[in-house]
């Protein structure tokens, strides 16, 4: 029988009703961050930690090259060049950063980013928790508490609220997917999960599939009997379809996968040591008394080292902040209390899961999990907060439902308001001990004290001043590619010079070698001893920028350039009228040497692009050429178009033997790990959408051909 006027209409004003709701969160979402990051919507920046030394100098990097067409894979102005894909943290294939890094400034992009995320994080939150069972202002709250009581002290890593708002989602599609057996959500969290590992770093996808995985045996363990879970029916087929789901996820992520684990092998990081310490970053367990007494805590880095670590791995305030906000934290207590005898199922999950993430972060279980896969890799613990307070959002949502049944009209609206407004407010100004406003400095400092922050905001970022730049001007007039050796760390690569020392946080191990590094201590203010002169002509260091002026009978040097720069002075907190100086250094060898320097040779760079370098060569006799960039896995040279033998010289540089005459000399990077990853993602994001086309537009035939006997 046809539905009547009155069934049509009601499912119309159900649409409509789940329409405005779904517009209503987000426009909450996008509120909020406008009261968090008010500063970067307006055209204003972070500075300070890695920001300008790490994430933004590839970022700069990845923008420039999307622009002209290329993926950047390979980076030739960090140090002697590192597989950027590889690394990582850049999110080369990561489908947001796209569109956002090709169409936006270097600037609005990362900002953009992180704002999307955190609408991202806010409603996907919202989702899940309205999935199992909170109501709509329930939801809300635990939505607030998880997106803004672990996310904003950590704004100064650009790879926390990337990496992290996919959690709950992927925690959503295996909920869905145990309600109703639908294998679109099982599809979904293949997607979810491969996403969030195109974006890199991994630390916190690593997270999200450990408490995917224990969500999923727990559910499956503590589920049966419940009248909204379909798959109790038949659990273990169940289980195994979202095993193949989360496997599927590695497989669509091959593209980033391959290329970093190629890496790895070639890394620091290939196995424990003293470099490596998968302890730092934790939380000591005296420090989480923040949870219910921050102000206690609102102490600068010297004094948290000198009151806190005693005896423990390195860790920070960052790092080790776990803060839910002191009223969602007292709405938790109270629902444990109230319901301790009957717990709901999914809410006793999240408290397991909860404690169990606290345990971890405190670093007590790394002397046993640091010999294991994945937990011997990954710094940080203290990380695992993120799954804790995801675990207090929800506790709090569901008491802040139960109380609010107890209110009635007028009454309850001013209790949401209430609740809503103190637990912005007090989530704001806990974030703001790592984060400075500097229009909020001297309104609160009475209160807390003189604090050292991780990053601030500024209203001028110093990226808006690259183009006026005058030493980016001066680098890129001249004829041959420029290596610079400055304490900027990676910031001056921005400039469009290679710079050394290199930052990595996965390099090539060359990088880490002390016998491949800059002998000796050395300062700018200090006479270089002679085997340090030596290192950088042989490195290929063309110029050193250095905040002091250089004496040339110290030096073999030139001055090039000597004044202020608008760009660097602000990123390297110089005043406003510091001089910086820029030297060219004599006797370097560039990018180019013959090992044995006879006068009748000679080599000509006639193209100098990250991924392809094409050198002229000319000499009486063979010789062998030497090009100062790193020897890694996927370089491959010809002679003429002729392939050749890649060597190694100096134990790190690119080198190939050229016979007798006039030559042309071709270097391509192709690494292997990046053609089979491409090929394995391709694979399986075909096959995904043939799943979905069969299973969804073609229906009855997928009904024909799968007996019922064999379907979920």
């Amino acid at each position: 029988m046809a539905a009547g006027p009155s069934a049509t209409n009601s499912t119309s004003l159900d649409t409509r009703r789940k329409t405005i709701r779904a517009a209503g969160v987000v426009f909450v979402a996008v509120g909020l961050t406008l009261v968090f990051w008010l500063c970067l919507w307006t055209g204003g920046g972070l500075v300070g930690s890695d920001i300008y030394a790490y994430f933004l100098p590839q970022k700069a990097f990845f923008a420039e090259q999307l622009r002209e067409g290329a993926l950047p894979i390979w980076n030739n102005r960090i140090g002697w060049g590192y597989p950027q894909l590889a690394e990582s943290q850049t999110g080369v294939f990561y489908p947001l950063n796209l569109p956002l890094y090709y169409w936006l400034d270097l600037n609005s992009a990362f900002n953009a980013s992180q704002i999307v995320h955190y609408v991202l994080a806010f409603v996907f939150t919202w989702m899940f928790a309205r999935q199992i069972g909170l109501a709509p202002i329930g939801a809300g709250l635990a939505s607030l508490v998880f997106t803004y009581g672990w996310f904003p002290a950590r704004i100064c890593l650009e790879w926390a609220i990337v990496g992290g708002a996919w959690l709950p989602l992927a925690l959503w599609c295996v909920e869905r997917f145990l309600q109703t057996r639908a294998w679109r959500f099982a599809i979904g969290l293949t997607v979810v999960l491969g996403v969030q590992m195109l974006a890199g770093h991994f630390t916190l996808a690593f997270v999200s599939q450990l408490t995917v995985v224990a969500y999923v045996l727990l559910r499956l363990w503590f589920g049966s009997g419940e009248s909204h879970t379909k798959c109790q029916e038949s659990p273990r087929a169940a289980g195994a379809v979202l095993a193949v789901a989360i496997a599927g996820a590695f497989l669509l992520a091959a593209v980033q996968l391959l290329p970093t684990w190629e890496l790895k092998q070639q890394s620091q990081r290939k196995g424990l040591s003293a470099e490596h310490d998968p302890g730092y970053g934790y939380i000591p367990p005296r420090y989480l008394l923040q949870v219910v007494a921050p102000w206690h805590w609102y102490i600068g880095d010297q004094a948290f080292n000198e009151t806190i670590l005693v005896g423990g791995p390195r860790t920070n305030r960052v790092e080790a902040h776990l803060y839910f906000g002191l009223l969602p934290m007292a709405l938790a207590g109270w629902a444990f209390w109230t319901t301790r005898r009957r717990l709901d199922r999914r809410l006793a999950i999240w408290l397991g899961l909860g404690l169990g993430a606290v345990a971890y972060a405190t670093g007590i279980l790394i002397p046993v999990t640091k010999h294991l896969p994945g937990f011997s890799f990954f710094e940080g613990p203290g990380r695992f907060g993120i799954v804790a307070t995801l675990a207090v959002g929800l506790w709090a949502g569901f008491g802040f439902d139960r109380f609010l049944q107890r209110c009635r009209g007028s009454g309850r609206r001013l209790v949401i308001a209430f609740v809503f407004a103190l637990s912005i407010g007090d989530l704001w100004l806990v974030s703001r001990q790592t984060v400075a406003d500097p229009w909020l400095m001297t309104e609160i400092e009475w209160l807390v004290g003189p604090q050292s922050k991780f990053v601030y905001l500024v209203s001028h970022p110093p990226v808006k001043r690259l183009d006026s730049s005058p030493l980016r001007k001066i680098l890129s007039q001249e004829t041959q590619p420029v290596r610079l050796f400055s304490e900027g760390k990676n910031l001056p690569s921005m400039l469009g010079a290679a710079t050394l020392p290199t930052y990595l946080g996965l390099g090539p191990s060359a990088y880490f070698d002390p016998n491949l590094q800059l002998p000796g201590e050395f300062d700018f203010r200090q006479r270089p001893t002679d085997e340090q002169i030596a290192w950088f002509r042989r490195a290929g260091v063309t110029h050193l920028l250095s905040f002091v002026r250089l004496e040339s009978s110290m030096w073999p040097i030139i001055l090039a350039w000597a004044g202020v720069d608008p760009f660097l002075n602000q990123t390297l907190a110089r005043g406003g009228n510091e001089p910086l100086f820029l030297y060219r250094l004599s006797g370097s060898r560039n990018r180019l040497a013959w090992s044995d320097s006879p006068s009748d040779r000679s080599a000509r760079l006639v193209e100098y692009q990250p991924c392809r370098i094409t050198i002229e060569t000319a000499s009486k006799g063979d010789g062998r050429l030497i090009l100062t960039d790193l020897a890694y896995p996927g370089w491959r040279v010809t002679v003429d178009g002729e392939p050749a033998n890649s060597l190694i010289s100096d134990e790190i540089f690119r080198s190939v033997d050229v016979p007798a005459g006039n030559h042309t000399v071709v270097w391509n990077y192709r690494p292997r790990s990046l053609y089979w990853g491409a090929g394995m993602s391709l694979v399986t994001l075909v096959t995904l959408l043939i799943l979905g086309h069969l299973r969804y537009w073609h229906a009855d035939w997928f009904a024909a051909a799968v007996p019922p006997t064999e379907r979920l």
